[in-house]
């Protein structure tokens, strides 16, 4: 199930991101000043999302170690 769960949440994330990446359209106004660390670039949009699959396998490793159903 968890899995199914997982599956589910990393499909919903690449269309999110699929929709998000062809936007061109810039917000209107001033720009607010970035975060610090926003230099740092977050490769590209396959390694984002083997990162983000590696963060819900540990999630899915802590939720199986905790006995949780």
């Amino acid at each position: 199930m968890r899995s199914l769960v997982a599956l589910i949440g990393t499909a919903g994330l690449v269309v999110s991101l699929a929709a998000c990446g062809g936007s061109t359209e810039q917000p209107a106004g001033p720009q607010p000043a970035a975060p610090a660390g926003a230099g740092q670039q977050a490769g590209t949009p396959g390694q984002e999302l083997a990162g983000i699959g590696s963060t819900l396998d540990a999630i899915d490793s802590e939720l199986a170690s905790d006995g949780s159903p």
